[in-house]
């Protein structure tokens, strides 16, 4: 048994400051209503990182339901960092697989931008373990910026070389209509962008802002109701050491080779079927870190290997990725499986992908504590 997405949301992600989280879903799921003629679910599930730390929200889904007015199904709130949505699409594969559910709304939804900068550093830190990193006050971005020293020492680039990437995600973001920097930028904007933590500057990282995304997904019973659909291939997961210093190598993920490889394994293919993938670029160095676990080029390579947001004949984050789609956190797995169902359907970017099979969501939380794939096929 296998379980299928017929119809997808998301709003474009913003700073919002005229609407709460309830408004931006209610925006979402009337954005869902040009898909699909009603919503008969059995199940909800809501990923959301932060509900308690900014919203002062805890127990989501039950609130998010009540908004809405569904009543009589099962509800579930998952929270797994910065991959909070990936493994809400898991859980759901899952509910499906088992026979539990047989129709789903798998919402994605963070809201970042109702307090001050300092307020969400502080949360973001929260990730980290409590007693032993935050304490120290080693953030994701001060433990990014030690791994781009590391892979520039290791492989001999310099920081314009690493550039590239967020370069090419400002080229991809204009054409995505819901990405939150819809702008491009110039080679040497570098220059001008202030340092966050030597030798990473504002524009090697993502921004904050408000997202929700939506998926639709149902059982293989009423796969005929639908005009499109993707199935769920493969899934992967796989955590590794939270603490950084303590990892036998800083420059590989562990993490994303395991639940990649998971993933193909579950889905009987070889990575040559996959044409596009959407990877979880928090800040710049990681990219090419995962570009490199994933197995695509040998390491050290990836930012030479990188051209015209390829490697070799993979397309990776057209979407223009977390550095300039956004990452709304718990919404951005949500964020990048829409976009892969998108593409598949030839909905997103198809003057550019045409005709494809199979794409790939990795998503992962930290820097490599915990990562997930999706593997999506088109079905039709």
């Amino acid at each position: 048994m296998k379980s299928y997405i017929v119809a997808s949301s998301a709003i474009k992600i913003d700073r919002y400051y005229e609407k709460g989280y309830k408004e931006l879903f209610g925006d979402a799921v009337e954005e869902l209503y040009k898909y699909v003629d009603e919503l008969d679910i059995d199940t909800l599930i809501i990923s959301s990182m932060a509900s308690e730390l900014i919203d002062h929200q805890s127990n989501p889904a039950v609130i998010l339901s009540d908004y809405m007015s569904i009543r009589d199904i099962r509800i579930y709130r998952v929270e797994s960092g910065e991959a909070s949505g990936a493994a809400a699409v898991q859980l759901a594969d899952s509910l499906i697989k088992a026979g539990v559910s047989k129709k789903l709304l798998v919402v994605g939804i963070d809201k970042l931008s109702d307090l001050p900068v300092s307020h969400m550093a502080h949360a973001y830190m929260a990730l980290k373990d409590a007693d032993y990193i935050q304490i120290q006050g080693v953030s994701p971005l001060a433990e990014s910026a030690i791994l781009a020293k590391l892979y520039m020492r290791e492989y001999d680039y310099s920081y314009e070389d690493l550039f590239i990437w967020p370069y090419t995600m400002h080229q991809n973001s204009p054409e995505t209509p819901h990405a939150q920097l819809r702008f491009k930028i110039s080679p040497d904007s570098y220059k001008e962008s202030p340092i966050l933590a030597e030798p990473l500057r504002l524009l090697d990282s993502y921004p904050f802002g408000d997202g929700v995304s939506i998926l639709y997904m149902v059982s293989q019973e009423y796969l005929r109701e639908y005009d499109s659909a993707v199935s769920v291939e493969g899934t992967g997961s796989s955590n590794d050491i939270a603490d950084l210093a303590s990892r036998e190598d800083l420059l590989y993920f562990k993490t994303v080779r395991r639940s990649f490889e998971q993933a193909l394994a579950m889905a009987n293919i070889d990575k040559s079927h996959i044409r596009y993938m959407e990877i979880h670029d928090n800040y710049t160095p990681n990219a090419f870190l995962i570009i490199e676990s994933l197995g695509l080029v040998e390491r050290g390579e990836a930012p030479e290997k990188f051209e015209n947001s390829m490697i070799n004949s993979i397309h990776i984050n057209l979407s223009g990725g977390l550095k300039a789609r956004g990452h709304p956190w718990g919404a951005t797995g949500i964020y990048q499986i829409h976009e892969i169902f998108s593409a598949l359907t030839g909905s997103f970017k198809k003057s550019i992908l045409g005709e494809i099979e199979y794409g790939l969501a990795q998503s992962m939380s930290g820097i490599g504590e915990v990562s997930y794939c999706t593997i999506l096929k088109r079905v039709k």
